[in-house]
């Protein structure tokens, strides 16, 4: 499954949750930043579990604060009734997903145990260290239908891969490759563009790296959490850039 949209949910949570930003985790510590080599630490599946674990980072008050979006999936079925820990934070479900504000972290760890079991585990996420920002294009600009699209945005720090996405009426119409840390433009195919409006969107991910696609679409082994299929990455969005495609 592509990386969604955050839900509003999650924002609205950002606000209502009173969220101690950490100077530690917002200033340039002289970290190296993230190993960019390779992949994900991949685990082979130890149950029937299914978990995609993001810790995102969104804008609020004082500045960059994070968030938990996790949802768990037994055999196909949605799992309600876990015990979801953060570091510290328990994250409460609701309509599908596991969801709250966390306390600003360098590094998140995650526990979930489900029937008394402990069905996941996974350390070391953080989060980019900004929100990348696109930088050629302007909500409202208007496009030529069938026409290549270049989209190019600025760099942010803890990255290890990128992703370009377009969408419509709410429907993805078009998601890249995880794209390699020293990218700072793609080119969305022109055949992706008949008339009629688009959101343009660029996801900053810590976590995984170009050729670890089958994450997103239908994991087979766990990118860097222990037990289900799935993952658990670190990721902040652009804002929607909206374009108009004329005949």
């Amino acid at each position: 499954m592509m990386i969604k949209k955050i839900l509003l949910a999650i924002l609205m949570a950002s606000l209502m949750f009173s969220v101690q930003i950490s100077m530690i985790g917002c200033e340039d510590n002289n970290d190296t930043g993230p190993d960019v080599s390779g992949s994900a630490d991949q685990f082979a599946s130890s149950n029937d579990y299914k978990v995609n674990a993001r810790i995102v980072g969104v804008f609020s008050f004082g500045g960059l604060s994070t968030c938990a979006d996790i949802e768990i999936t037994k055999d196909g079925t949605i799992i309600e009734d876990a015990l979801v820990l953060v570091n510290s934070d328990t994250i409460p479900y609701s309509y599908g997903f596991y969801q709250t504000s966390l306390s600003t972290s360098n590094n998140y760890e995650l526990t979930i145990t489900h029937d008394g079991n402990l069905i996941a585990s996974g350390e070391g996420v953080k989060t980019p260290g900004d929100i990348p920002t696109i930088t050629n294009l302007d909500s409202g600009d208007v496009h030529l239908k069938n026409s290549d699209l270049t989209v190019e945005w600025n760099s942010v720090s803890d990255v290890t891969s990128w992703q370009v996405t377009s969408s419509t009426n709410g429907s993805q119409t078009y998601e890249s490759s995880l794209l390699p840390l020293d990218a700072s433009s793609h080119v969305i195919p022109g055949t992706n563009f008949s008339p009629g409006n688009y959101d343009v969107q660029v996801n900053a991910i810590n976590g995984l790296y170009p050729g670890d696609d089958g994450a997103l679409s239908d994991p087979q082994v766990g990118y860097d959490i222990d037990g289900p299929k799935g993952y658990f990455i670190g990721l902040t969005q652009s804002n929607t850039v909206e374009i108009f495609v004329n005949e």
